[in-house]
C-alpha cells in the first residue's frame, strides 16, 4: 500500500468510526422514546445500549484519530520539505501533534468517566477534547497556507480546512454561551448529577432550552473537528492525480 493511500485509509477509518457510533447512539436515544432535540454527546454514555457504543465509539476514535494524525504530520513534514521551508515551519509541524494527542486522551477518558458519576473530570476531558481540537485544526490550516501557498490549490484547500475549522469555533463559543445562561454560581449541581436516576424523565425534560441550544453547537463543533480533518483528502490523492492538477 502507497504512502497515500495508507494515510487515506486512516482519516476514512476515523472518519467513519466517528459519526458511525454518534449516529447510532443518536438512533438508540431517539428509539427509547428519549427526546430527538437535543440531547449532548455525552448523554448518550448515561443508559444502554448507548452507554456501550459510546465507550466503545470513543476508543476507537481515540486509536484511528492517532494513527490519522501522525500520517497527517508525516504528509505534512514530506511537503515542507519539498518547499524547502523554514525550521519554525517544520517546529510548527511537530508542535500541533502536543493537542491532537491530548485531545486523542482525553477522548478515550471522556468514554470512561460517564458526567453522572463525576463531573468535574468528565467536564474537563470534554473541554479539553473541544478546545485542543480547535487549536489542532488552526494549526493544520496554517501549515496547509504553507504548504500550497502560490499554487492553484491553495483557495481550494483552505474554504475546504478552514469552513469546518470556524464552524469548530463558533460552535465553541455558542455552546458556552448557552450552557453560561444556565449553570451559572446558584445552579444545583447535586441535584443536575442525580437526575439522569430516572432515564424516561431525564432524556424527556425540556426544563433548560438553552442546554439543548447548546447541545445542538456541541454537535456542530464535534462535526466541524471531523470535516476539517475530512479536508485532507484532497491532498491524499494519487501521484500522478496531483502532478496533472498542478500542470
Amino acid at each position: 500500500m502507497e504512502d497515500w493511500q495508507r494515510r487515506r485509509m486512516s482519516i476514512l477509518l476515523f472518519t467513519g468510526i466517528t459519526l458511525g457510533w454518534m449516529v447510532l447512539c443518536y438512533l438508540a436515544w431517539v428509539a427509547a422514546g428519549c427526546k430527538p432535540f437535543m440531547p449532548y454527546i455525552s448523554d448518550f454514555d448515561l443508559f444502554e445500549p448507548g452507554d456501550t457504543l459510546f465507550s466503545l465509539g470513543t476508543f476507537l476514535t481515540t486509536v484511528t484519530v492517532v494513527w490519522m494524525m501522525i500520517e497527517i504530520q508525516l504528509f505534512n513534514r514530506e511537503k515542507l520539505m519539498e518547499k524547502e521551508a523554514d525550521y519554525p515551519w517544520h517546529f510548527l509541524n511537530h508542535a500541533a501533534l502536543l493537542p491532537g494527542m491530548v485531545a486523542a486522551y482525553s477522548t478515550f477518558m471522556v468514554g470512561q468517566t460517564p458526567w453522572d458519576v463525576n463531573g468535574y473530570l468528565h467536564g474537563t476531558y470534554a473541554i479539553t477534547i473541544f478546545r485542543l481540537g480547535i487549536v489542532w485544526c488552526v494549526l493544520a490550516c496554517i501549515i496547509t497556507a504553507r504548504i500550497h501557498w502560490g499554487t492553484p490549490l491553495l483557495r481550494k484547500i483552505l474554504l475546504a480546512r478552514g469552513i469546518p475549522a470556524v464552524a469548530a469555533i463558533v460552535g465553541l463559543w455558542q455552546m458556552l454561551k448557552n450552557q453560561a445562561s444556565v449553570w451559572t454560581e446558584d445552579f444545583d449541581w447535586d441535584a443536575w448529577n442525580q437526575s439522569p436516576s430516572d432515564m424516561m424523565e431525564f432524556c424527556t425534560s425540556r426544563q433548560y432550552p438553552a442546554l439543548e441550544i447548546a447541545a445542538a453547537w456541541e454537535f456542530v463543533l464535534c462535526l466541524g473537528i471531523v470535516f476539517t480533518v475530512v479536508s485532507f483528502l484532497l491532498d491524499l490523492q494519487p501521484p500522478t492525480d496531483s502532478l496533472s492538477e498542478e500542470e
